[in-house]
């Protein structure tokens, strides 16, 4: 009835389609049969029309009931999309109270902070690679907070400016002009920076993601004990030109109910700083892991990590419906429609599974397994 509302894109997975809404830069996931009744309301130039069309499956009164549900529902997903707000302040060097210099290959990076406070939502993640040179910097960061909002420079230009209660805006944002600056890259170069952990074989990838609490960031570090290299950490961003995913050299962030578990296994681990942000995330260690031996690869399967209890471990294959929900929640994902066809391609592309999982070794040698499945089908 109204086709300005119709999707953009849109793609099966199985039982479910994937729609992408231009105006909103939105996902939206539906059944099949949802699906027919869209495209007949779409498609009908009137209410009657879409009653008659709809006669044979439903009745009149349930016809109109329905069709103020889709007209809701296009509504909804029709919400214009708006770019994270940033303000015209300068910069304000005053607030330049802690220097560190970090080093990446051969990227030189330069960043003040202006707290111990502040310092903690950029610098443990990437502590590793704090170095005393004082060489001159292939690019300066400020982040500051100053009247309850947090400011983002690079290069003396502002970036981004928040409440300080959206921390988490600012250090996405970081990681993304810390990624293009590793990899000789523009932000309009990404299809995006999915909230997942990616690890390596040396061949291709698995993108790994789950709720907070789920085990994703303990199971990356398992792997990374036994023989696998993480390729990113929470933040695995997914380039436009090959549709691969790229280095992040993020620490993985370990939650306090794993220390026990990952002390034995990992080198160290007990002389890895303990570090205290807020009382939700609670007590948290950043474990280094090495650079892989390339800085970007192929993903073959993005899997939905579950660990519980006592548990066998379970690899099964999951709908796209249950993937999506999981992983766009805290994603960033390009408003531009190239990207978002990119995205529903490669989508298409990989394998979608369940972990479900407790014994560590069994886990590793499932995942072991699945590698080597993908290596055989190449």
């Amino acid at each position: 009835m109204n086709t300005k509302l119709a999707p953009t894109y849109e793609m099966m997975f199985g039982d479910y389609w994937v729609l992408w809404y231009a105006i909103s830069n939105s996902y939206s996931i539906i059944n099949s049969e949802f699906k027919l009744f869209l495209d007949s309301y779409l498609a009908a130039n009137t209410q009657t029309e879409f009653s008659n069309t709809t006669s044979n499956q439903i009745s009149v009164s349930d016809s109109l009931k329905l069709s103020e549900t889709i007209h809701n529902y296009l509504k909804d997903c029709n919400n214009p999309y708006s770019p994270p707000y940033t303000s015209s302040d300068t910069l304000d060097t005053s607030h330049r109270n802690i220097t560190k210099h970090y080093v990446f290959g051969s990227k030189r990076v330069q960043i003040y902070y202006s707290s111990e406070l502040v310092l903690k939502t950029v610098h443990p993640a990437i502590a590793h690679y704090c170095n005393t040179s004082t060489k001159e910097t292939d690019v300066t960061f400020d982040i500051y907070l100053k009247h309850d909002k947090l400011y983002l420079f690079k290069n003396g230009e502002l970036l981004s400016c928040v409440p300080k209660r959206d921390y988490h805006l600012i250090q996405g944002k970081f990681i993304m002009q810390l990624l293009c600056e590793l990899h000789n890259k523009v932000e309009q170069d990404w299809i995006g920076t999915l909230h997942g952990s990616t690890i390596t074989d040396g061949n291709s990838s698995i993108l790994f993601v789950g709720k907070s609490g789920k085990g994703k960031s303990t199971l990356s570090a398992l792997l990374a004990t036994n023989g696998f290299e993480l390729l990113a950490d929470d933040v695995s961003p997914l380039l436009s030109e090959n549709q691969h995913i790229y280095y992040n050299p993020s620490s993985i962030s370990i939650k306090e109910g794993a220390f026990n578990l990952l002390q034995p296994l990992v080198k160290n681990f007990e002389e890895l700083p303990i570090v205290e942000f807020n009382k939700t995330k609670g007590q948290l260690k950043y474990m280094p892991c090495a650079k892989p031996k390339q800085d970007h690869y192929p993903c073959r399967a993005i899997v939905l990590v579950n660990y519980k209890p006592e548990s066998d471990t379970i690899i099964e294959p999951i709908s796209i419906k249950h993937i999506l929900e999981t992983l766009i929640e805290d994603s960033w994902l390009s408003p531009n429609p190239k990207h978002a066809q990119q995205f529903l391609d490669w989508l298409q592309n990989v394998k979608l599974y369940e972990v479900t999982y407790s014994d560590t070794n069994s886990v590793c040698s499932q995942i072991s397994t699945l590698f080597k499945q993908f290596t055989h089908e190449n």
